[in-house]
This record gives structure tokens, C-alpha cells and sequence, in this order.
């Protein structure tokens, strides 16, 4: 189910126009300022355009460091978190006057992580720093609000580095912290950079051995200054070698003359944090999205690339941290640079066929009889698409131009149903209707009427249609999300769930005995199944994740769901542009299994994408990509 919101083209215009301004005020600032170190230079970086396919995240490294170790880690909290985390630096005062307060509302904000600056001597904390024992008494008060903590900023003192070294590796195996961030020397000549990737590379090394990473932050003089042709930040990281990462920080990068997408983009390979900081025009640090910094692109970098994304400003209120976070949860259905990959997967072997790379956004890919037609929508439109000529032909829906990722055939392929915004509806306020009209082309019928209704199976005698009804009693304040059932020609509507949790997805049994469903009325978003009455209700997942979408085989043998880990999201969001798997079991719930992982998540399987055959299914990956 999806709530598709038309972009005019005068929105797409006007951001193309500011993202045309904000281009021209940053060469006309390249040009005409000079802060203390500023060095007026050309961009060396190479636009990369190519789609960045890899996951690169902490998880799976630290994984495989534990496996060649020959070593065990629980791991069940390390999945990558792209919800956002809190540098702790500008919000020292905020935190000591009410850690617990603090923690409360950044959650409430959408923050998942925090990054603390560690010193190693007591008056660390005089400068906003944190020292070791600041660290281990926070933790359980993180636990009680779900924070964690990735990464961690470290000030060595180089004639006590092998206590320190020792503190350090303590706390990335006591804790699980993925990433030790340092910084630049302040002399940023060659031999001092030099000097500097030795040690930070002996660094690395002693880390890695304690499952952690380490990573180097830039700051606005170290890209001011070059050294051999090459910005010193970047002469560093060469230097290092690839065991050493990048943090960057995309505020200092603007200062200091190089736009930061385009650095992200050129060093993804080593970026593995970024850092979110908004610049005046004048060199000045302004609250995020009121400067000048394109924001906007350097997040879909970080949610491309599995990049850990920290807030992080230097002379912020409590009051702007969380309005920060509200915004970059805002940015996370964004999808203005999204390409699609549809896919088809053997369940047995796990081979994976890539069919067709389209631009921008298709979702739902779901079979016809012939096992040789998938059919999708994209643009508010339905398409049809022939694997063997690798053809595509907008399917006539007549005046349902405004269709979500809700889509089904009819059994015998005769028919389409579709979920829809009215035509009627033009005064701004948002409905979606059921309609069933033939495969062929001709008028909708409205089944459904005024309300929310998403449509997700048909029956296998094609009498009936359930889908997901928004619906709200006269006597009750809340609306309930309800599973509910309709004749497929038309008639009186069924609810068949009884008002608790959200409740979505429903679909049939091919022998037409169940309906399997996701609900959260045990807590996180779980696939369920119930007697075609209603009768019957069985939990068939409880795992500790949110699990949708419950797709069972025309075999009548298994069930394809999509997973999305806990902590990323609210058991009732299904958001595009995350990093999902699809799990597979049993019809009886026995025998679950990760068969994919995949950047996908709304869109992907929304309906029923097995082949007739029971053994391939289709699916959508997507790709974020530099515009």
C-alpha cells in the first residue's frame, strides 16, 4: 500500500532551480572568499554517474573480521541503522543537564545513534568531551531508549597510546562500536602527513583485531590545502590505504572549496560516515537546510552507500537537533534519483536474473498466467512487461491514471483491479478507491467508494477482493486499519479483523481456505494468517524485525515476505530506499529462511510476485544514483 503523492512539475522545476542557484552561489563564494586557509583551486574529482551497487556496511565487515578470527558475535543489534545519530560535541550541555530528557527527544525525533568526542584525561570534559567512564555509565540509559553508538571520536595522547590502544579495543568488543574517528594533523605539509598514515595505519591494524574500523574526519583546512596536487584530507586518505575510511563532513568540505557530493561520490569506496553540517554563504555554520549545502544530495549518497549519517553541529540547541532529525526523516521517501532493476530469483538454486534496468521508479511486479508477462506500475500507470522480447506497453486503464503499487489480474487474466485516486477528486484531498475494469481496456468500476482502500488479493474463484480499509465509526475518535473483503463485481463490504494494530496485505490461499496478512497487534509488524471468515487468526512469524507482505506460492508450499530490521523504521512504515531481505517459509511457518538481500523495501513485492511455475519470483531492487 502506498499513498503516491503526483510531484507538478513546478515543484520538480523549482528544485531544479534551486539546486541551479545553489550551484551558481557556491562558485560565486569559491571565487570571491578567502577564509584563513582558503586556496582558490579547481576540482580535481571526477563525476561519477555510475550506480553504486554494493552494500557497504559495518555489519558484514565486522562479520567476516569475527569469522576469520574464529570467533562468535551477537550481532542481532548491528543491523546498519539509517535512521540518523547526534554528534555529541554541540549538545554537550544539553545532555549533562538531562541525559534521560535528552535521549527522549532525540528519539522522538527519529535519532537511532549517538557520536561522542572521547578524551582520555578528566579535563576532556571541560571541552565538551566525554572520557572512557562518561561512556560506560551512559550505556545502560541508551539501552532503555534504543541508542547506539557506531562510532566514537578519539583524542590520543601519543605518550600514553598503548593504554589508550588497550581502553580502545575494550570498548569496541564490549560495545560493538564499529568505527574510531580521528583527525588531520595541524600541519598539513607532507612529511607531517606522512608521519601521520603510518600511525594511523598501525591503528588500524590493532583495531581491526578488536572487530572495529578506523576512520579519518575532515575539517575545512584540510581541504584548502593542497599537497601534491590533491586536497591534503584526500592525500591523507591515499596515504592510509584502504583500512583506513572516511568521515566526511560535508560542511567543512563546502568551506573549504569542494563541493560534497561530488567528493562522495568520487571516494564512495571509502566513505563509511557522513556528517551533516550546513554553511552560510559567509563561512558561517547555519542550522541544517537553512545554508548552503545541498543537503539533499549528500543524504541519498548515505542512504545509497549504507553510510552512518550524524547530525552534527557545532553551536546547536536541543530545539534544532530535533528539528534536523524531523527533516531528514522527511527526506527518507524521496526517490528523485531513483533507478529500478526488475528482477526474477530461482527460490532453489538463488540464481538471480536481472530482466530490465529502468529509470526512475517501477514497483509490484506481478505475473500473468503465461508465465512470460509480468505486470507493474510506474507514474501512476499500469505496464505490462514480456520477459521473452523484453517489451514493454502501457496497459489501458481507462481514467485510473492515478494507480498506487496495488495491483491484481483476476484469475483467469480477464480482468484488472487496481487501487486509485478518483478522478473526481481535484480539490487536493487524497482517496484510493478499488476498481476492476477488463485486461483489456474499458471503464473502471468503483467497488469500493469514499475512504482509503488498498486492494492486495483476489480469490481463487474470483468472487472476492481483500484489500486494506482505512475506516473510522462514527462513535470511535481513531482510525482502524482493517482487513476487509468485497464481492469482485460489487456489493457489501466485510471487515474481518477486529480493530487491533495496523493491519495490511491481505491475500489468499490458492486453495481459498486462508488469508495471510502483516498486522502489529503483537507489537512489531508480523505476517499472520486467518480463515476466510476471519475465523482462525495464527501468527506465522515472531521474529525480532517487522515482516510484510506475506506472498504464499501458487504450489500452495511457501511463503516469500519482506523483512526490514527493527529500530529502522515504526512497525507500521514500509518505506522505499532501504536495505531489506526476503525471507521464505513453509506454508505452515516452519522452516523460515533468508533467501535475498536486496536496496528495495516499498515497491518491491507489495503483491503476489510468484511465477505460475512455484518457482521463480519477481521482485524490484533500486539504486540511488549521482545526478
Amino acid at each position: 500500500m502506498s499513498m503516491m503523492r503526483k510531484r507538478t512539475s513546478l515543484y520538480k522545476n523549482n528544485q531544479a532551480l534551486k539546486k541551479k542557484w545553489r550551484k551558481k552561489a557556491f562558485r560565486m563564494w569559491k571565487k570571491h572568499i578567502r577564509g584563513a586557509f582558503f586556496t582558490q583551486s579547481v576540482f580535481l574529482i571526477t563525476d561519477r554517474k555510475n550506480h553504486i551497487y554494493n552494500r557497504r556496511n559495518v555489519v558484514k565487515w565486522r562479520k567476516r573480521k569475527f569469522a576469520e578470527n574464529g570467533e562468535t558475535a551477537d550481532l542481532e543489534k548491528e543491523e546498519t541503522n539509517m535512521y540518523f545519530g547526534v554528534q555529541m560535541y554541540g549538545v554537550s550541555k544539553e545532555w549533562k543537564q538531562d541525559p534521560e530528557g535528552f535521549l527522549k527527544k532525540i528519539y522522538e525525533a527519529g535519532y537511532r545513534q549517538i557520536e561522542p568526542c572521547l578524551g582520555f584525561r578528566v579535563d576532556a570534559r571541560d571541552y565538551g568531551f566525554w572520557i572512557p567512564e562518561d561512556l560506560e555509565q551512559a550505556m545502560p540509559l541508551l539501552a532503555k531508549y534504543h541508542i547506539e553508538v557506531h562510532a566514537v571520536h578519539i583524542f590520543l595522547d601519543e605518550y600514553h597510546y598503548e593504554r589508550e590502544l588497550a581502553i580502545l579495543t575494550e570498548l569496541a568488543q564490549k560495545y560493538h562500536i564499529s568505527w574510531f574517528v580521528v583527525k588531520s594533523p595541524a600541519r598539513l605539509t607532507k612529511d607531517v602527513l606522512d608521519e601521520t598514515a603510518a600511525r594511523y595505519r598501525e591503528l588500524a591494524e590493532e583495531l581491526e583485531k578488536a572487530g572495529a574500523g578506523l576512520l579519518i574526519h575532515n575539517e575545512k583546512e584540510d581541504i584548502c590545502i593542497r599537497v601534491n596536487g590533491k586536497t591534503a584530507y584526500e592525500y591523507l586518505l591515499e596515504a592510509c590505504g584502504e583500512k583506513v575510511g572516511a568521515e566526511v563532513d560535508v560542511g567543512w568540505m563546502y568551506c573549504g572549496g569542494v563541493d560534497p557530493e561530488e567528493f562522495l561520490w568520487a571516494h564512495a569506496d571509502r566513505v563509511k560516515a557522513v556528517h551533516y553540517k550546513d554553511m552560510k554563504i559567509t563561512g558561517q555554520e547555519a542550522p541544517l537546510g537553512k545554508g548552503m549545502v545541498d543537503l539533499k544530495a549528500c543524504f541519498q549518497f548515505a542512504r545509497a552507500n549504507g553510510a552512518l549519517q550524524i547530525v552534527d553541529m557545532d553551536a546547536a540547541t536541543l530545539e534544532d537537533t530535533c528539528r534536523a532529525g524531523k527533516m531528514l526523516s522527511g527526506w527518507t521517501g524521496d526517490r528523485d534519483n531513483t533507478d529500478s532493476i526488475l528482477c526474477t530469483m530461482d527460490v532453489e538454486t538463488g540464481e538471480e536474473t536481472v530482466l530490465h534496468e529502468f529509470p526512475g521508479i517501477i514497483e509490484a511486479p506481478n505475473w500473468l498466467n503465461d508465465g512470460n508477462t509480468l505486470l507493474y506500475n510506474a507514474d501512476g500507470k499500469i505496464y505490462r512487461y514480456e520477459i521473452d522480447k523484453d517489451h514493454v506497453e502501457q496497459v489501458d486503464t481507462g481514467f485510473c491514471v492515478q494507480c498506487n503499487n496495488d495491483h491484481i489480474p483476476s484469475p483467469d487474466n480477464q480482468l484488472l483491479a487496481v487501487s486509485c485516486m478518483p478522478p473526481e477528486l481535484t480539490d487536493g484531498t487524497y482517496e484510493s478507491h478499488i476498481y476492476v475494469l477488463p485486461m483489456t481496456g474499458g471503464e473502471p468500476k468503483d467497488l469500493t467508494g469514499p475512504g482509503l482502500s488498498y486492494l492486495h488479493g483476489w480469490s481463487p474463484d474470483g468472487k472476492e477482493l481483500a484489500y486494506c480499509a482505512f475506516r473510522k465509526k462514527p462513535e470511535e475518535e481513531t482510525m482502524r486499519i482493517e482487513i476487509c473483503t468485497i464481492p469482485s463485481d460489487g456489493g457489501e463490504e466485510i471487515c474481518l479483523t477486529d480493530g487491533k494494530g495496523y493491519n495490511d496485505g491481505p491475500e489468499y490461499s490458492p486453495d481459498g481456505k486462508h488469508i495471510w496478512f502483516n498486522s502489529t497487534r503483537s507489537g512489531l509488524m508480523q505476517v499472520w494468517r486467518m480463515n476466510r471468515d476471519g475465523s482462525g487468526l495464527t501468527q506465522m512469524t515472531d521474529f525480532d524485525a517487522n515482516n510484510w507482505f506475506g506472498h504464499v506460492s501458487p504450489d500452495g508450499k511457501h511463503v516469500i515476505y519482506l523483512t526490514f530490521a527493527k529500530g529502522e523504521l515504526e512497525p507500521n512504515e514500509h518505506l522505499p530506499n532501504m536495505y531489506v531481505s526476503l525471507g521464505m517459509m513453509d506454508y505452515d511457518g516452519q522452516n523460515k529462511k533468508k533467501v535475498l538481500d536486496l536496496f528495495g523495501g516499498q515497491g518491491s513485492i507489495n503483491v503476489n510476485s510468484w511465477a505460475p511455475d512455484s518457482r521463480r519470483i519477481a521482485y524490484v531492487k533500486y539504486v540511488l544514483h549521482h545526478k
